[in-house]
């Protein structure tokens, strides 16, 4: 009997048959006249044909009016119909068993609207699973267990508990900032490199912008990646180069967010576990940030994680009547015993999209949306190293450390947050 298993995230939808992985398809949809483009294909033509996209339709699964609705589209849950249906043409190889790993932040309403869709589209689902639960069911951990997940437009936690059993507690959106406003944000840098560098404007014409953005994500995730990064077109070659500071910055709205929410929800005197999604891969400065956090082991997923422990639990997911059942529990593999996790000291004071080296004395005078001015004789605050720990010495009241006035020196910690002129500046450790 053939089984079929759907990763439901729209940074890209894995598909796979028997446990194989088979296709990643995007959430985007482009509409060109009367022909609608979804998955690759949309993703791939929208920069080209920028009048009609939509890539929020998975992340606000709802059938409510949008507002460039059309005869063809008219509300999100016809692109995810869409969507569903060429992801379905894609896999029915004789499937007879199909289950759905769906995102914790699904609501009772969207998963039954996504059953709907998917009887329409004859998927002959028999289980949901909750996909933070799956992600992690074959993984070695703590009692008190964390799923940190990206999409397109959101940044997600799930909490789990490995007691008898492992259960899903909860999902949280730590962050309305995803993979989508990432990649806008990068691209915007490497394209102002490749004007400072060459007088290029990769983004003044739609091919090159497109090019831009197709190669983005590979290159971000590339374990390899070196600082070039190239386009080619009609036969002729540019290059710039861009450092992992500069890619940090698009970065600096998000890292506190996601030390924040982690570090509030470690029980007191416990130790846990983070799994962190195979969608994070590349993205600079993160693994780095999260190690510092106290009392937490970091692990990171593979990108068939959640297909290879869908296929061992495959029984305990598919039910052999017409009930669908949303999963939230399963036994538990196997658990770890707590090793004291190793802290580094902050390495740059990120701000403004920009990261600034604290192997200097960082002497701070304000805080702005551009990034922070510096003063030697009129300095609000000062970051300086000695030995091992970094240091903040505050020279005026209005300097806030985590939200509270800070002693007159005092050690920083990878994650702690300077609040300055109602601006941020948060300390990330960068190897």
């Amino acid at each position: 009997m053939a089984t079929g298993f759907i990763e439901l995230n729209d940074a890209g939808i894995n598909q796979a048959v028997d446990g194989k992985l088979i296709y990643t398809s995007p959430g985007y949809a482009v509409l060109d006249g009367d022909q609608l483009m979804v998955g690759e294909q949309g993703l791939k033509n929208a920069r080209l044909l920028p009048r009609w996209t939509n890539n929020r339709f998975w992340n606000q699964l709802n059938n409510e009016p949008i507002a460039n609705s059309t005869n063809l589209v008219r509300h999100h849950a016809d692109l995810a119909f869409n969507h569903l249906e060429q992801i379905w043409a894609n896999m029915d190889q004789g499937i007879e068993q199909v289950v759905l790993a769906v995102p914790g932040f699904y609501d009772r309403q969207q998963l039954g609207l996504l059953l709907g869709m998917a009887k329409e589209t004859n998927i002959p689902v028999k289980g949901l699973v909750d996909l933070g639960l799956i992600s992690v069911a074959q993984q070695p951990s703590l009692q008190t267990i964390f799923f940190l997940d990206i999409s397109l437009h959101r940044i997600t936690v799930t909490l789990l508990r490995s007691d008898s059993v492992l259960r899903a507690m909860e999902t949280m959106t730590i962050s309305d900032t995803g993979l989508f406003t990432l990649w806008d944000r990068w691209a915007n840098i490497i394209a102002s490199q490749f004007i400072q560098s060459t007088r290029y404007d990769p983004m003044h014409q739609a091919d090159s912008e497109q090019q831009l953005f197709d190669l983005l994500p590979s290159w971000i995730t590339e374990s390899s990646r070196t600082n070039q990064f190239e386009l080619n077109l009609d036969g002729v070659t540019h290059t710039t180069q861009v450092s992992s500071e500069q890619l940090i910055g698009a970065c600096s709205t998000v890292y506190p967010e996601i030390v924040k929410a982690i570090r509030n929800l470690i029980p007191p005197n416990e130790a846990a576990t983070l799994f962190v999604s195979h969608r994070f891969q590349g993205i600079p400065g993160l693994k780095d940030s999260l190690q510092l956090i106290p009392d937490l082991e970091v692990d990171y997923l593979s990108g068939t994680a959640a297909i290879e422990a869908a296929q061992i639990h495959w029984d305990k997911l598919a039910s052999s009547g017409d009930d669908v059942s949303h999963i939230t529990t399963l036994p538990v593999s196997a658990k770890k015993t707590s090793t004291r996790v190793l802290q580094q000291p902050p390495t740059h004071l990120l701000t403004a999209h920009r990261a600034y080296s604290i192997s200097n004395t960082l002497r701070v005078e304000s805080l702005s949306p551009e990034g922070l001015v510096e003063s030697a004789d009129d300095a609000s605050f000062t970051v300086y190293q000695r030995g091992k720990d970094v240091f903040l010495e505050a020279h005026e009241s209005d300097v806030l450390l985590n939200g509270q006035a800070p002693a007159s020196r005092c050690v920083l910690n990878a994650g702690d947050q300077i609040m300055l002129d109602g601006q941020t500046a948060v300390l990330i450790t960068v190897n």
